[in-house]
């Protein structure tokens, strides 16, 4: 992940801090996404997701599979899980 990513993710870690940890990351990644942060084709990993929320891959794993189901993300065969082209105004 680049370090604007870093910061954007710190940033809003705060904002989402009641919530249950698998929900709080995944409005951090949903908004990173909706606010071109993440750009289609960027790759995410369990472990640079889990490194920054300082948490265990379950909580990651979960959202990922989340963001998923809503085409927001997609796995890529020798790649990953990468940002999908999204039509921001549709979400």
């Amino acid at each position: 992940m680049e370090t604007n990513h870093y910061q954007y993710i710190t940033e809003q870690i705060e904002h989402y801090s009641s919530k249950p940890l698998r929900e709080a990351i995944f409005f951090v990644i949903k908004n990173a996404i909706i606010e071109g942060i993440f750009l289609p084709g960027d790759r995410l990993t369990e472990d640079d997701i889990a490194q920054q929320f300082n948490c265990s891959r379950t909580p990651v794993r979960e959202t990922l599979r989340k963001l998923e189901q809503e085409n927001l993300l997609q796995v890529k065969p020798g790649i990953g899980m990468v940002i999908s082209n999204v039509d921001i105004e549709l979400l």
